[in-house]
């Protein structure tokens, strides 16, 4: 898993490989994860901001990471 998160290249806090990691309580929205380009999915890790921008409000979300 990579260390840096996908969409807004920032360190992502992942620590998944020790067995406990935010993101274990968080439900990623599947709408973000449709953003995600195919060779990254499963692959990298989505840093808790980003997730709860996105949770919070989606459209705006996904309108600023068509934009990059």
């Amino acid at each position: 898993m990579t260390q840096t998160c996908p969409f807004c290249q920032q360190e992502n806090s992942c620590t998944a490989s020790s067995g406990d990691c935010w993101c274990f309580r968080l439900s990623v929205p599947s709408s973000m994860l449709a953003l995600l380009p195919a060779e990254a999915r499963n692959r990298d890790c989505i840093c808790q901001a980003c997730v709860r921008a996105c949770q919070a409000a989606p459209d705006d979300f996904a309108a600023r990471v068509r934009q990059r």
